[in-house]
């Protein structure tokens, strides 16, 4: 028992530790957080690190056909970019609302959004983990409100803060729980909007295996089955970091006619193209430092294992 009260201890103060880091990352501007950022990818870079060796895989992976001078050079943008996804947490969660939108500087077909958002029918809305989703959330509430399911962190009390900051903007967070999921095609039956993030590995059972940047990518199937029991219309989005500090555009797109096919994988492959159609505008700017394709058709080997990431 006293150990268990410790580890919950140890777990606290490093959750209230994250929270202030991240709020002292609140007080700066976003040159400078984004320059913290660059600072943390040339580290995760310079070192045999967990982050650079997974985005090593990935990109050796869904860019076979470059060579290997271009995936290195992909691969040391990936980490600057990615480590000015983490610098920007501060002013992303610690920024009012108003200020975040004073760094949108262009929305690209708006007016698609629109028009869905005129239908009766809900909307599902697919923002993969590709430049800043935070800054698409911030933009999204000055529409429209939407259900977002989000994955709680391990440590309890940064996550509780989390979800807080994130529904500051107007939001409402679900956790990924029978109940999260019950909320989703709750909101969607009722006209409203859900936020997805499409492109995290599912359980298997909640998968199928299907295409994405030329790779079988275990795929997840709840896109389909919200579309299919709900008749909802589907959205991509994402936020593209400017150069400079100038801040972020919005990038809008229609989902392609196949996502709505009643065949789970046909469904899966559409979605995985949309994905990639996004990605291939910003490739450094995608979290290819997440472990995408542990699992593999037919029980094949983690790619990770074999690269002995650490």
């Amino acid at each position: 028992m006293r150990t268990l009260v410790k580890v919950v201890n140890v777990n606290s103060l490093i959750g209230y530790l994250m929270i202030g880091a991240i709020k002292l990352m609140g007080l700066v501007s976003l040159p400078t957080a984004q320059r913290i950022g660059r600072l943390l990818g040339k580290r995760l870079a310079s070192k045999r690190t967990r982050s650079r060796e997974v985005a090593r895989v990935n990109l050796a992976m869904c860019f076979a056909d470059k060579s290997e001078d271009y995936r290195e050079t992909l691969l040391y943008d990936t980490l600057i970019q990615n480590g000015m996804t983490g610098g920007e947490m501060g002013p992303m969660w610690g920024y009012s609302h108003e200020k975040l939108l004073t760094m949108v500087r262009k929305v690209h077909n708006q007016e698609l959004l629109e028009q869905k958002l005129a239908d009766d029918r809900g909307l599902l809305f697919m923002s993969p983990h590709l430049g800043n989703w935070e800054i698409v959330s911030a933009w999204l509430a000055t529409l429209t409100s939407a259900t977002i399911m989000y994955r709680p962190a391990k440590v309890k009390n940064f996550s509780d803060w989390m979800v807080s900051r994130r529904e500051a903007v107007g939001a409402e967070l679900v956790p990924t729980t029978g109940g999260g999921v019950k909320a989703l095609f709750a909101t969607l039956n009722a006209g409203k909007v859900v936020g997805f993030l499409p492109d995290q590995e599912p359980k298997r059972e909640r998968g199928v295996f299907a295409p994405f940047m030329g790779v079988e990518t275990l795929t997840p199937t709840l896109p389909h089955q919200m579309i299919r029991e709900t008749g909802c219309q589907v959205i991509y989005a994402f936020g593209e970091r400017l150069p400079n500090a100038e801040g972020f555009d919005i990038h809008l797109f229609d989902a392609l006619p196949e996502q709505f096919d009643p065949d789970p994988v046909i469904s899966a492959t559409a979605m995985n193209q949309s994905i990639e159609n996004c990605v291939r505008l910003c490739p450094a700017q995608y979290q290819w430092t997440y472990k995408r394709f542990k699992r593999r058709p037919n029980d094949g080997i983690n790619p990770y294992k074999i690269a002995k990431v650490p």
